[in-house]
């Protein structure tokens, strides 16, 4: 049996200590190389749930991912290494 790609876009899941999704509506996520530059922002769904849809999987490259509330907010900053489909931001 061969190992089968189900992820076809970079994923990011915001969840709690716990595993369970938080309710993100109205958040967003912006990504960037660690240049600095630009990739994509993309929305969060209401189940903890973002899909960039113009970053092909599995990563060949590391990113910075930040995550914030609706008013621009910052809340998180986290470091993706490259050759993943998803990400899961803790917390």
């Amino acid at each position: 049996m061969s190992p089968t790609q189900t992820l076809r876009r970079f994923t990011v899941i915001w969840a709690n200590t716990n595993g369970v999704p938080f309710n993100t509506t109205g958040f967003f996520a912006i990504l960037r190389r660690l240049d600095g530059s630009f990739v994509q922002a993309a929305g969060f769904d209401g189940f903890g749930t973002a899909r960039f849809s113009r970053v092909r999987t599995p990563t060949n490259q590391a990113f910075i991912l930040r995550t914030f509330r609706d008013d621009g907010t910052l809340f998180r900053v986290r470091t993706v290494p490259a050759g993943v489909s998803s990400f899961v931001v803790i917390g």
